[in-house]
């Protein structure tokens, strides 16, 4: 518990990535479905602070949730943390892996996660992997 409270908490203003292994979570229009951000079943969605990481830092830990996972990675969503916090969201950092946060404090059921999921993904912004 002493780790977590030394992790610097994160600001309205950085920015998060949602590593994307599911394709349908993009649109062809490259707008991100909600799904991208529907924790259900597990209680916290898990992210990746920009914090300190240069793009290809970000990208090399995507790769490594990828493999981890046996998945492909299509991309990363980016999120501003503002953008969570204001649907009475939290993000809580997480010592490993480097930058890693869950986002907790959704509802239960998954039709009160897809709400909040819609407003957030109505903000984000798709970076292709090979762009």
């Amino acid at each position: 518990m002493s780790n977590e409270t030394e992790l610097p908490p994160v600001t309205d203003d950085e920015f998060l990535a949602r590593f994307v292994l599911v394709s349908k979570w993009i649109r062809n229009d490259q707008t991100v479905r909600q799904d991208a951000f529907i924790p259900y079943p597990y209680p916290d969605l898990s992210v990746t602070r920009h914090k300190g990481l240069s793009d290809s830092d970000l990208w090399q830990i995507g790769q490594n949730v990828a493999d981890k996972r046996a998945l492909p990675l299509y991309g990363r969503v980016d999120i501003q943390a503002l953008t969570v916090k204001i649907q009475s969201l939290r993000i809580e950092p997480t010592p490993e892996p480097k930058n890693h946060a869950n986002i907790t404090g959704w509802p239960a059921d998954k039709p009160g996660q897809k709400i909040i999921a819609q407003e957030i993904a109505a903000t984000a912004r798709f970076v292709s992997k090979g762009g």
